[in-house]
């Protein structure tokens, strides 16, 4: 949101409590994928690079929040504890942004994107893109569009992420053939 200073903005109810608290900290959400990729292995370095490095030049103080012990799926939110740890945070004054490496970070449903637009909107806090080549300046009404679409292309592969497996489940069980890893001493 452009309409901010990045250091010192002062959220809305803090004048009425009579409060200044200086906004700096940055909510930085990573969150690994499932992969089968081994090229992709170093994900939650790297999105953490970036988020640092973005926080870096604006000022402010990265506060991490990860997912990455194994994969945790963008569709839901409930299977996310590091995500569902930065929304209990997110009200807190101090807090001037969230950060994701991109879009596909927060999440894979178009409406969840959606509403956390609104909602970064509403309480006057960033919502920030960190990966190079990624930004979006969201009170842009043309980078909101494109936030959307992207959102919807998001939500649509991992549906079709979903369709793909489950066919390749099927067509290997029936041909006999191990679905995951064998048991220890099979052959």
């Amino acid at each position: 949101m452009s309409s901010l200073s990045p250091k010192k903005s002062v959220p809305p109810d803090a004048k009425r409590k009579g409060k200044v608290v200086e906004r700096r900290i940055a909510l930085c959400y990573i969150r690994l994928s499932f992969t089968l990729n081994p090229s992709e292995a170093d994900s939650p370095e790297r999105q953490k690079a970036n988020c640092q490095a973005f926080c870096d030049k604006k000022g402010w103080t990265a506060e991490f929040y990860t997912d990455v012990d194994k994969h945790k799926s963008g569709t839901q939110e409930k299977n996310r504890p590091g995500w569902l740890a930065l929304k209990r945070r997110m009200d807190d004054p101090d807090v001037v942004a969230i950060v994701a490496n991109d879009l596909a970070r927060l999440h894979r449903k178009g409406w969840r994107v959606g509403q956390l637009i609104d909602w970064v909107e509403e309480h006057h806090i960033y919502l920030a893109l960190a990966a190079p080549g990624r930004e979006l300046d969201f009170s842009d009404p043309r980078d909101r569009l494109t936030a959307t679409f992207i959102a919807m292309l998001d939500e649509y592969y991992a549906a079709d992420i979903g369709t793909r497996v489950k066919d390749s489940i099927v067509y290997r069980k029936r041909k006999g053939v191990t679905v995951g890893r064998p048991p220890f001493g099979t052959v």
